[in-house]
């Protein structure tokens, strides 16, 4: 998440409020307490739009409540002021956080974790926060601010067997992870091989029945009807060459992109589009073997973007889709460009949920869109309309592979 000044306010803002409760509410410490998760949670939830947030805020909390233990425990044994309290507080926070996120970096590939994994990891984090809670805060209340290291043992006990536990979901999830992508890669494999195999059944029908084609040129050649021949030729013969000899030399192009699972989908998107009769062309000149991206995030991204071009096509007269990879020192450039009717628009705004230029109850796509790009600081996406196309200009950095490789 990139620090801005607005979101440093709004955070101080919260923090202030929540000292002010715990100076009002000292013997009520739970209050203050709720208040902040409460606000924190809301807080970082719409800057992020991720339900994550909730989880990772608890994890914080039991950080940040085992931290107050820990230095309560030895500025009691040691007898150390005040300040030295504060000070081991907040060191020993910031060195438990550095160690969980180098913790989530070990995920290299986003978990795409089901609701119901979230909700055990929510109850998991959630209960050990008021364990936490009911040992700790409560003997405090009551004036017993002591706390023997057996306690504090306890709860550093029973903190690791709550990570083990967490661990081993992560990992079985991973696991799921890993076997539905390979199952999503099989999937765009036949889908790609189901596409090429039906341009060559098309080109040997043609090739087939080119006999046959030839003996419908005779009546204009007895005939000698010159005009007739050429009329028929240009319209029938040659129209349905061109197209095939097109597909044909479309699939070529996608030889350059050695990434199967984008070329089994931009093979269906290719085949869907000529079947609602919208050209499309494909340019690829040199070979790409990887993208710094991940890579079903990448195919939801063209999927996304081509599924808008084509059906933001079907009402042209004379439509249009090009899709180009180019590849630059340590980056590549993906275009997507269609014919629109369209002027100008408000980029800013077409990203934004529920918003689209098709209607109502649409939107969701490129607010999608947004949402996966916002995980990657590798990756820049600029959205215009030049000379009545509309064109989206994706900028995949190859030295940093963004920070979208965790949780």
């Amino acid at each position: 998440m990139k620090i801005t000044l607005q979101r440093v306010i709004w955070c101080l803002l919260v923090n202030s409020f929540v000292t002010v409760l715990a100076i009002y509410f000292q013997h009520a410490l739970w209050i203050p307490m709720v208040a902040s998760i409460l606000f924190s949670m809301g807080l970082f939830y719409i800057f992020t739009r991720t339900k994550l947030v909730f989880l990772h805020l608890f994890v914080i909390y039991i950080i940040c409540i085992l931290a107050e233990s820990t230095t309560l425990f030895f500025v009691n044994k040691l007898s150390l002021p005040p300040i030295i309290h504060g000070i081991l507080i907040v060191v020993l926070i910031a060195f438990v956080l550095v160690f969980y996120k180098k913790y989530l970096f070990q995920y290299k590939e986003p978990l795409r974790i089901s609701r119901h994994s979230q909700l055990l990891l929510l109850l998991i984090t959630s209960i050990t926060f008021f364990v936490f809670y009911a040992l700790i805060f409560i003997p405090m209340e009551q004036g017993d601010i002591q706390i023997s290291s057996a306690n504090l043992v306890a709860l550093f006990v029973y903190f690791f067997i709550m990570i083990g536990l967490t661990t081993i979901l992560l990992r079985t999830i991973s696991k799921e992870n890993r076997l539905n992508q390979q199952m999503i890669e099989q999937q765009q494999f036949t889908q790609y091989m189901q596409a090429l195999e039906q341009v060559n059944r098309e080109m040997q029908t043609f090739r087939h029945d080119y006999a046959n084609i030839l003996l419908t040129l005779r009546g204009y050649i007895e005939q000698e009807d010159l005009a007739g021949l050429q009329k028929y030729f240009n319209e029938h013969i040659s129209r349905e060459e061109q197209r095939s000899l097109f597909k044909n030399k479309m699939f070529s192009q996608l030889e350059n992109l050695k990434m199967i699972e984008l070329k089994g989908l931009i093979a269906t998107k290719l085949l869907f589009a000529d079947e609602s009769h919208i050209p499309m062309t494909i340019e690829i000149p040199e070979t790409i073997q990887d993208i710094a991206m991940n890579r079903i995030h990448l195919s939801r991204i063209i999927g996304i973007l081509l599924d808008n071009a084509i059906e933001a096509s079907t009402s042209l007269k004379n439509p249009k889709i090009h899709l180009a990879f180019i590849t630059m020192p340590n980056k590549v450039v993906m275009i997507i460009e269609n014919r629109t009717t369209l002027d100008t628009i408000n980029s800013k705004k077409l990203f934004e949920e529920k918003t689209s230029t098709k209607g109502e109850n649409r939107g969701f796509g490129l607010f999608n869109v947004r949402k996966i790009l916002s995980n990657y600081a590798n990756v820049t996406l600029n959205t215009r309309i030049e000379n009545h196309s509309f064109i989206h200009e994706m900028t995949i950095d190859g030295r940093d592979f963004g920070e979208g490789s965790n949780l």
